[in-house]
């Protein structure tokens, strides 16, 4: 069972339910919504790595979308590891993260998420999610 997930505080007592909402104007006014989250564990000893070449290879967020095309584009969403940072991220672009991430509060790794409305279009999107690369929890 993976105990690495993702969490929206610092001591990794609430898990990120999967939905980040960001409420905007039509306008287009809002300018970008920031919301930090974080990867870890509360499990004892316990490691994350790359799957296929892990040490080495570094385990990557990155934005997919589901329905290209439609909706809002992936362009929407900035990652990285500091609020500042995302100033100068790449929209859509993926986060590198580290090539291995220890267990324990003080070893989660923060990373922060920029949303900005491109479409003006009021509604729900569910088409832009963040994933991982495969990943081995050891």
């Amino acid at each position: 069972m993976a105990t690495f997930k993702f969490y929206t505080n610092s001591n990794l007592t609430a898990e990120f339910g999967g939905t980040i909402t960001a409420v905007q104007n039509l306008d287009g006014t809002t300018g970008r919504q920031d919301f930090q989250l974080w990867l870890g564990s509360v499990a004892a000893s316990k490691t994350l790595r790359v799957d296929s070449n892990p040490g080495v290879d570094q385990i990557a967020l990155s934005v997919v979308d589901a329905s290209p095309g439609s909706g809002h584009p992936a362009s929407e969403i900035k990652l990285a590891t500091t609020q500042g940072g995302l100033a100068g991220a790449t929209g859509g672009a993926a986060l590198n993260l580290g090539t291995t991430i220890l267990s324990g509060t003080s070893n989660a790794v923060p990373f922060w998420v920029g949303v900005q409305d491109s479409t003006g279009v009021l509604g729900t999107s569910t088409e832009l999610s963040c994933l991982t690369n495969l990943l081995r929890e050891t």
